[in-house]
């Protein structure tokens, strides 16, 4: 046969092993190699064919498989470093292909003299470069044994094809390993390992198309409650290993009723049942899924956290779902569970539908009362004994002036900025705002000393804050000296280290920190020695029993006290007749804030109300 013949003879012959050993994308790139290998050893008609790959170092090669024509089997596991035969190595990172008739005395292989090619009588070697993502991975190693091989071009160019179709096997079984990763990630939350949102809910669409139509269903969403607080108390670390045990725990869940667990949301769990038998089966799942909570979580710091859970269901016949979202019903029954309180349990209603609707239009129009200027501050006066010399200080409270519902309060805003995700945002708004009137107060003359602004966990532990704040005060030219900002008790019991950081830059700046709804928390004491905080706000909640309530006065002496021994001004809130104010300063308290002396008005209110010089504001101050 001539050279040009045996060529096309062996091509052809790797062409039909190729055809034949990939008509599926799921064979086995290990056989497909053994395969290559044996019938490269027939073809040729040498002693040994084996493939070597390097490590990862570089610094070594090692046989995965070597096929042993006369034995017919394959052999594996040799290492050849590359400090024993560093020609070698050179010549493979140089030339590649190393066609040897006498390895014995080829400069390139002779190195192998007395550790290979003796014991194992081999004579000639060609090798031909394998490659992976285009960077040498390994080489083909073809060998004749007792006789000297002259290797000639045909030989030589199948071995570089042989080569190359073991690259190729390589590169496909890459491509199907990242293929499959993809499907896996398309349909798996990265974080807890269970099926994400968007197969959950096609999973969940299959199976009611498949379903007979009195085949009753279940999908049951469970709600962390306040998981936020979790993340602002101790960090996010804390909070995705508290979910990735959460997941576990619910993955363990007791029951005769097949169902299937998703991760659909940052804190919230699904459980799609497809098949259930009765109410009672149902309830036992409900139960099992709250027994879950029952056991509190370790934190990193060996800290026990204690979870609750608001749970949403949505159960019916097949047959009686208007649509195959019933995911989104569940979810409705959740949060309509959470306005209830936490850890309770709701079962859809479809008058909720309506009601969702409309909260939906609201959280619409709030986005673009945001930006339009209708988010705005309304002001509280805070007074001392003697206001009408040392000046009066005021609190920014969030107000949103509706087109068509008017006035609308903090405890509808709050909650949809929250659910939006826009707490930060909405802070800024009113910061900007707050801004915007102090400057206007001033202008007007108007004998004012400060201006609390109530500041959300999402703010303060935002990285921007710092600055956002400075080029705010610069922007409107006001000096921080009046500014105050209000945190609330809890936030004190979060990551210690960014909390007092952060404070710590706002003192810098020149700005006051008073904690609100003190007594209310659960705030360490060590903690609040140690931070830089100049005032404490009383709760409304015990304000409102005095001058009578024995409790109420014992706590609110206490925390006189300590106020006092800490060097801390006091305002209590929610004062709302002549006897609680005259209590109050007979007892030290510095400041005074409530109803009786204004309830929360517009800017444009303020400057009336504090240029008049009006004896509603004489609250009886006389011991």
């Amino acid at each position: 046969m001539d050279l040009l013949n045996k060529f096309l003879t062996l091509q052809q012959s790797l062409t039909k092993l190729g055809v034949q050993n990939s008509q599926s994308e799921k064979d086995d790139s290990d056989i497909k190699i053994q395969v290559i290998l044996k019938s490269c050893c027939q073809l040729l008609n040498v002693a040994r064919v084996s493939l070597w790959l390097f490590s990862e170092n570089k610094k070594t090669i090692v046989c995965h498989y070597l096929y042993v024509g006369a034995e017919d089997k394959f052999e594996a596991g040799l290492e050849i470093p590359e400090s024993t035969y560093p020609e070698y190595f050179k010549a493979l990172n140089t030339s590649r292909v190393i066609n040897a008739d006498n390895a014995r005395t080829d400069y390139r292989t002779r190195e192998f003299l007395d550790g290979y090619l003796t014991p194992l009588n081999v004579v000639s070697i060609l090798d031909a470069p394998i490659f992976r993502d285009g960077k040498l991975a390994g080489v083909l190693c073809i060998e004749q044994t007792l006789t000297v091989q002259h290797w000639d071009m045909a030989e030589i160019s199948y071995a570089v094809s042989v080569a190359d179709s073991i690259s190729l096997v390589y590169a496909q079984s890459y491509w199907f390993s990242e293929k499959q990763k993809m499907r896996y990630m398309e349909r798996v939350d990265p974080l807890t390992c269970l099926e994400n949102r968007l197969f959950f809910q096609k999973r969940i669409t299959q199976d009611i198309t498949h379903a007979v139509d009195d085949n009753q269903f279940a999908v049951i969403l469970i709600g962390l409650d306040n998981f936020t607080n979790i993340n602002t108390r101790f960090s996010y670390d804390v909070a995705n290993k508290l979910l990735c045990e959460i997941a576990r725990r619910l993955e363990n869940i007791s029951s005769d009723a097949p169902y299937n667990l998703s991760r659909v949301g940052g804190d919230l769990f699904a459980l799609w049942l497809p098949s259930i038998k009765n109410q009672s089966q149902l309830d036992q799942i409900i139960l099992d899924i709250k027994e879950q909570f029952t056991v509190a979580f370790k934190a990193f710091s060996n800290e026990m956290i204690h979870l609750t859970a608001s749970v949403g269901i949505i159960t019916c016949l097949i047959n009686e779902l208007v649509d195959k979202d019933p995911l989104r019903k569940a979810e409705i029954a959740m949060l309509k569970a959470k306005k209830e309180g936490n850890g309770l349990v709701s079962y859809f209603n479809p008058i909720w539908l309506i009601e969702h609707q409309e909260e939906a239009i609201l959280e619409k129009e709030f986005v673009d009362a945001l930006n339009g200027g209708q988010i705005v501050p309304f002001y509280q006066p805070i007074i001392k004994q003697d206001y009408q010399s040392s000046g009066f200080a005021l609190e920014a409270l969030v107000r949103w002036l509706h087109p068509t519902k008017g006035v609308i309060s903090p405890y509808v805003i709050l909650p949809i900025a929250k659910r939006l995700g826009l707490m930060g945002e909405l802070g800024n708004v009113i910061f900007e705002q707050t801004c915007i009137d102090i400057k206007q107060f001033i202008h007007l003359g108007l004998n004012l000393k400060k201006v609390s602004v109530n500041i959300s966990s999402e703010q303060l532990f935002s990285s921007l804050l710092i600055k956002q704040i400075g080029d705010c005060l610069d922007r409107y030219q006001v000096s921080t000296s009046l500014i105050e900002f209000e945190i609330v008790e809890e936030l004190l019991s979060g990551d210690f280290d960014v909390l007092s950081n952060q404070m710590e830059k706002l003192t810098d700046l020149g700005i006051n920190l008073s904690i609100d709804d003190f007594g209310t928390g659960y705030s360490s004491l060590s903690r609040l020695k140690n931070l830089n905080v100049s005032k404490l706000k009383i709760d409304k909640s015990f304000v409102d029993g005095l001058p009578n309530d024995e409790g109420d006065i014992c706590i609110i002496r206490s925390i006189i006290g300590l106020a006092k021994g800490m060097g801390l001004q006091l305002v209590a809130e929610g004062v709302e007749c002549e006897e609680q104010a005259q209590w109050l300063f007979e007892n030290d308290c510095d400041y005074l804030q409530g109803y009786l002396i204004s309830k929360p008005i517009h800017s444009t209110e303020i400057i009336k109300l504090m240029s008049q010089k009006n004896d509603f504001f004489a609250v009886n101050t006389k011991h």
